[in-house]
């Protein structure tokens, strides 16, 4: 399976985008709209979420950098999703600027 990172660097602190991060992720709509069976699981103690569906796989970590945070997804794509990358990366950098900033 192919895997490639999108990142985002945020103003907010660490804790702030984590929460954020959180809140959006859980509203059902969001990631379904990719995925009917999308499923996340958040590690509060190491601001890290999980992210399964049917076709995909997803690791979000927060980072501290500077005066706020980076957010980095590490998305793992079956093969034959491969061509569709691009879409997948410009969509995922999209709805992190919106919600993060």
């Amino acid at each position: 399976m192919p895997k490639f990172t999108v990142e985002h660097q945020t103003a907010h602190a660490s804790a702030e985008a984590y929460g954020k991060l959180k809140q959006f992720l859980s509203k059902p709509d969001e990631l379904k709209k990719f995925d009917p069976k999308t499923e996340c699981q958040f590690n509060d103690a190491t601001q890290t979420c999980s992210i399964k569906g049917s076709q995909f796989k997803a690791e979000v970590t927060i980072q501290n950098s500077g005066t706020g945070s980076k957010v980095s997804i590490l998305v793992d794509l079956p093969l034959l999703l491969t061509p569709f990358k691009g879409k997948v990366q410009e969509g995922l950098a999209k709805m992190l600027s919106r919600h993060l900033g």
